[in-house]
């Protein structure tokens, strides 16, 4: 009777285990998707703000064609950054950890398995070691 409570504890654990390993995925999952929706924010106010200075203040100046230019610039390029940034959150990033993580698992499970051998081995060398010692005594 004790043994079947002992593996019930042991499989609680490991739900427990699991769930609280499911847990932190999504915790990171919505970390990362909210720290892009803050990224999109900014990058729209700001480029409100740089376009709204143009249309206010430079437009029809003489400094008009390099202050655009360089909006523009600003515009396009915090683009692309802001779509590589939704790519690597919405598309990639679920797959890319998820792979990552089962090849460190399985890494992991490989050396522990290593390690278990490698145990057994010593333990052989130290009964071989010691059944010679009793021998010679």
């Amino acid at each position: 009777m004790e043994e079947n409570d002992s593996s019930k504890t042991t499989v609680n654990s490991a739900e427990v285990a699991a769930a609280v390993e499911q847990e932190k995925k999504l915790f990171n999952k919505a970390r990362a998707r909210a720290s892009f929706k803050i990224h999109l924010l900014i990058y729209l106010l700001v480029n409100a703000f740089l376009w709204v200075v143009w249309y206010f203040v430079f437009r029809g100046n003489e400094a008009n064609d390099l202050f655009f230019r360089a909006i523009l610039f600003v515009t396009i390029a915090w683009a692309i950054i802001a779509i590589g940034h939704y790519i690597f959150v919405y598309v990639f990033n679920a797959t890319m950890v998820e792979k990552e993580v089962k090849k460190l698992k399985k890494q992991i499970a490989q050396d522990e398995e290593k390690l278990k051998k490698l145990k057994v081995i010593a333990d052989q060398k130290r009964a071989e070691a010691q059944s010679e010692e009793n021998k010679t005594k």
